[in-house]
């Protein structure tokens, strides 16, 4: 598929890889960034992420656009939201963003239907490092996107934004907004909690005998703490129920360590181990 216009708000990592994958695999005309800062802009066109931008200015870079992204921080894709439905003409435009929470944010969009289309969107691709500067015209290769279907939404977008991710290398799910957030409150946010908890346990005398597997684990600690805080808020109910659920599984080990249960203990890791060795070998 080729789009004529396609704008990005927002030129971190997804949003750069965005833009890389649009123009290097020839799927739009222009790709049109908004930033907030002039530097970032032209940061964002240094890296080749974008054919051409606007500072702060969306009614300029929405005209004429097929379809927009929000690729910014949850807590500001509302307000994002506000604004467009303020200065989008054409209610052919398609609206979708890349929030890691999809139900507030589908749920607010809702009240714009009058105005665009909105699709839900979230790709399950990215990294702890941050910025344009790190992102990849081949970072959705290989990786899931998921799409959510609200009450604003048109199937024909629906179809065209399928498509669309898929042509940048995503494989595509479409799930409910509600049952996205269940799933990656488990999949995804509860990672994030652990490492961080994790990161936050050990003893700073104790750093010089820190190896690769407190290394490997913490890894994703090395995160934007604004950004994921704002996901954990977001998704406030099911980020709790995953932690409970982890809460149990940990008990459980600490029971069998206290007493002294090693052979309930060797089970215990035995499955899990295989339950993990099971998700990731057939990939």
């Amino acid at each position: 598929m080729k789009l004529k216009k396609v704008v990005i708000i927002g030129m971190g990592l997804i949003g750069g890889s965005i833009g890389k994958a649009l123009i290097s695999k020839g799927l739009a005309d222009e790709v049109v960034g908004v930033c907030r800062r002039q530097s970032s802009l032209e940061k964002a066109l240094r890296e080749g992420a974008l054919t051409g931008g606007y500072v702060n200015n969306y009614g300029e870079a929405v005209r004429g656009a097929d379809v927009v992204f929000i690729a910014t921080p949850v807590h500001t894709i509302k307000e994002i939201l506000k604004l467009l439905a303020e200065v989008i003409e054409d209610r052919k435009a398609v609206v979708t963003d890349v929030g890691s929470t999809k139900k507030e944010i589908v749920d607010h969009a809702a009240g714009f239907k009058d105005r665009f289309s909105f699709v839900g969107g979230h790709p399950l691709a990215g990294s702890e490092k941050t910025g344009v500067e790190n992102s990849c015209p081949e970072l959705f290769r290989d990786s899931l996107c998921v799409l959510t279907r609200g009450e604003m939404t048109r199937e024909e977008d629906l179809e065209s934004m399928r498509r669309l991710w898929e042509s940048m290398g995503a494989a595509v799910d479409i799930l409910t907004p509600a049952r996205h957030d269940e799933i990656l409150s488990f999949t995804s946010h509860l990672p994030h909690i652990v490492a961080y908890a994790l990161a936050g346990s050990e003893e700073r005398e104790y750093t010089r005998y820190m190896s690769t597997g407190f290394k490997d684990t913490t890894r994703i600690a090395s995160s934007d703490p604004v950004l994921w805080s704002d996901i954990f808020m977001s998704n406030r109910d099911n980020a709790l129920k995953s932690i409970e659920r982890f809460k149990e599984i940990l008990s459980s080990i600490e029971r069998d360590i206290r007493r002294n249960d090693k052979d309930a203990l060797r089970e215990k890791l035995k499955t899990y181990k295989e339950m993990r060795d099971e998700v990731f070998q057939a990939r």
